[in-house]
């Protein structure tokens, strides 16, 4: 099951998938790959309530001592941001998307499937590996570091312009990274209420 998505913020472009299937999403030739573990399923979204059943079917085989992985897998592909259809992200899913299903055996293309895979180095991600950064107050977000960027321990995230209710000059708040990473996805929107998202910074497994 593959379900196409442009995400809602500004993002880059990526897959969610889940566990024991990892080798399966390089061939969607995509940079970034987000995996979901058993315990960090979100609820019943379209995907997870696709792979779920299979999934606890090879948990309770595995209990009675048979190692068995259905062909079955699901995916999210989010492609292009600000719920916009970005060209080339929809020509790099379309790319990937054919690869995959040639790969699979379900498409007979020419070309297809790439002979090199290496080339193309897909980095995973743990769920749990994402760290959420929201606004402490109220205010205006400047300086802002570009999607995309990596980040270590300290590096300064943006800045909250910071209004008050008492009268007194606005306040500059300094957003600092808590975890080394990558910029993986910002909000659209350059002003944020309290508890607001602003960014997301994703550490890699590899």
């Amino acid at each position: 099951m593959i379900d196409i998505h442009s995400s809602t913020n500004q993002g880059l472009d990526f897959l969610y998938g889940f566990y024991s299937r990892e080798e399966s999403a390089k061939d969607f030739l995509l940079d970034y790959g987000i995996v979901m573990h058993e315990d960090e399923y979100d609820g019943d979204a379209f995907d997870e309530a696709f792979i779920k059943p299979w999934q606890g079917l090879e948990k309770a085989l595995a209990k009675l001592g048979r190692t068995l992985q259905f062909d079955m897998e699901s995916w999210t592909l989010e492609l292009g941001s600000g719920m916009q259809m970005n060209p080339e992200s929809v020509k790099r899913g379309v790319y990937g998307i054919k690869n995959y299903l040639s790969k699979k055996g379900m498409l007979e293309l020419p070309d297809f499937p790439i002979t090199d895979p290496d080339s193309y180095q897909m980095k995973l991600a743990s769920k749990d590996n994402i760290e959420r950064y929201y606004a402490p107050a109220g205010g205006m977000i400047q300086s802002r570091v570009e999607l995309g960027s990596f980040v270590k321990v300290g590096d300064r995230l943006y800045q909250l312009l910071s209004f008050n209710k008492e009268g007194n000059l606005p306040n500059v708040i300094d957003i600092k990274a808590e975890t080394d990473g990558l910029v993986f996805d910002v909000s659209t929107n350059y002003s944020a209420n309290q508890g607001e998202y602003v960014l997301s910074v994703r550490q890699f497994d590899n």
